[in-house]
């Protein structure tokens, strides 16, 4: 981190038990400040210019290996897009984060080691074109969620630049739509016998392969089937199933996939398979891979996850080794491996397991730090400092995951019911929303309509301690809901509103009370 943020370490006066990591309908204050900690990696810093403050392990690395910007930066994209589900009338936070997210991806410090392995080729310095995966994957599935939450097709309507301004030579200036984008994709998964789309030149790792599949799925769902990019996606599946399997009869208990394909012989290198990396594949999997419920063949994996000779005990909690047999460069770490953990498991079982218990206090207990971001005495942020290149996307993981709620059904369905959904369309004939929410000072920490009740119920509280005034707005569908009462803790008073246009009203209220800090609002429609 940047050496002008003050900041302590939790763990050097608190050690939490495991049963203090509970989710429930509102977001606990744990969640909200790992919220302003990726609020600040993104959008919050950015004005006219990006800037990188918090990426400063990352950004001056060659971009080739794990500790690459795009994983993380990717990963707080999709932990954005779960913050909306969770407070799933107000969306203003998430769509905020995941368009700076866009934005820093399409910054040439993010794409710009691509001539370390393609400059030679004809389409070079087209990122996206031909392979390299490991960056056009995630840059679709962003761009899908943004659609998907926002309903803003500006991506694919206006479209975006590729900018190449590196070493001196002429600037080239290459233009995508999204549509583009995903046919560039699907063009190579078609053209290949196994639907896989290497990420190095000539290698297929299975770990970037769901990111373009949920991509597609979520782009054909915001067209509501007009496309159907995502039947690629059966391809991929069965050659999965066919040929992914670790099949070394000495290494397969604790290993799940194998993991580096050569396309060029269709050989899968062996001993190549890594716990971690089971992690991330399983992670993101079933959101694409079946339909209906998480598979046998994903909880199979989650089971091997579960069942890994490479948990270790610590002094606080337990970690998942990387277990991989070849080098390092990406066979994970512990530290990304146990993140990734959390996600499987609650995908897989509705009963939280002793694993999933001490890995979320091995971080907690050993890596969980408070920042004061802007040096005003109140630490408002916090993440997981582990001291190494991944404290960032460590931290976005276990967020994630944390957003995703208790091991029970709905925990289940989470990730799978944001690529299947089209969510910014209940807005437009049949929920409110709550707009122009004075962040980071105000926090949402519950937003939801029940459509039955025609009532929206809104929890805020304060980023510290303060007296001050705020507002907010309401927009909703006038043609079909019309405000009928409004109480602020179940009172008629202690707020003003006004009527700002047919379909927005605007709510003022006041913090008179320090030790009182958080209040809650029933709106009731007819």
């Amino acid at each position: 981190m940047s050496n002008n943020l003050l900041y302590f370490t939790f763990a050097s006066f608190l050690l939490v038990s495991s049963s203090s990591i509970a989710v429930n309908s509102v977001l606990s204050e744990k969640e909200l400040k790992l919220i302003r900690f990726i609020s600040y990696l993104t959008y919050l810093q950015t004005s006219t210019n990006i800037t990188w403050n918090g990426w400063e392990k990352n950004y001056d690395g060659p971009q080739l290996g794990l500790d690459a910007i795009r994983y993380p930066l990717a990963h707080i994209g999709y932990t954005a897009a779960a913050l909306a589900y969770r407070t799933p009338n107000y969306r203003e936070l998430a769509v905020n984060i995941l368009n700076d997210t866009i934005k820093r991806m399409l910054t040439l410090k993010v794409w710009g080691y691509i001539d370390q392995y393609w400059q030679k080729t004809s389409t070079f310095p087209d990122p996206v074109y031909y392979e390299n995966i490991m960056y056009s994957g995630h840059l679709l599935q962003l761009i899908a969620l943004y659609e998907s939450i926002s309903g803003d097709l500006i991506y694919d309507t206006q479209g975006f630049d590729f900018v190449w301004t590196k070493d001196g030579s002429a600037e080239t200036t290459i233009h995508y739509t999204t549509s583009q984008l995903v046919r560039a994709i699907y063009r190579q998964m078609d053209d290949d016998s196994s639907a896989g789309v290497s990420c190095e030149p000539g290698w297929v790792y299975t770990i970037c392969q769901n990111h373009p599949h949920l991509g597609l799925k979520l782009y054909d769902v915001v067209r509501d089937g007009r496309t159907n990019f995502s039947r690629i996606s059966s391809k991929w599946k069965d050659f999965l199933n066919h040929h992914a399997l670790e099949d070394i009869p000495l290494y397969k208990k604790d290993r799940y996939f194998k993991m580096l394909y050569q396309r060029s012989t269709h050989i899968w290198v062996p001993f190549f398979a890594a716990t971690g990396n089971d992690g991330w594949a399983l992670a993101w999997m079933s959101s694409w891979y079946d339909q209906n419920q998480t598979s046998d063949f994903i909880c199979n994996g989650w089971k091997v996850m579960y069942k890994n000779k490479y948990w270790q005990p610590a002094e606080s909690g337990c970690y998942l080794e990387a277990g991989g047999y070849i080098g390092v460069r990406m066979q994970m770490n512990r530290w990304i491996a146990t993140s990734f953990y959390p996600m499987v498991e609650k995908q897989c079982s509705i009963d939280a397991t002793e694993k999933l218990a001490c890995a979320y206090a091995w971080f907690e207990n050993n890596f969980g730090t408070y920042l004061d971001i802007d040096h005003d005495g109140y630490f408002e942020s916090f993440y997981y400092e582990t001291e190494t290149v991944y404290s960032n996307w460590v931290t976005t993981n276990v967020l994630l995951s944390l957003l995703m709620g208790e091991n029970r059904v709905e925990a289940k369905e989470f990730l799978r019911q944001i690529y299947a959904t089209k969510f910014h369309e209940k807005f437009q004939n049949d929920e409110p929303e709550i707009i122009a929410v004075q962040y980071p000072t105000i926090r949402v920490t519950y937003a939801q309509y029940d459509s039955t009740r025609k009532i929206l119920v809104i929890n805020f509280n304060t980023e510290k301690p303060s007296i001050l005034s705020t507002r907010f707005d309401i927009k909703y569908p006038n043609t079909f809901l019309t405000i009928s009462n409004i109480t602020r803790d179940g009172l008629t008073d202690g707020f003003s509103t006004k009527q700002v246009t047919n379909d927005r009203i605007r709510i003022e209220y006041s913090y008179n009370n320090l030790e009182k800090q958080q209040t809650k609002f029933h709106i009731l429609f007819q």
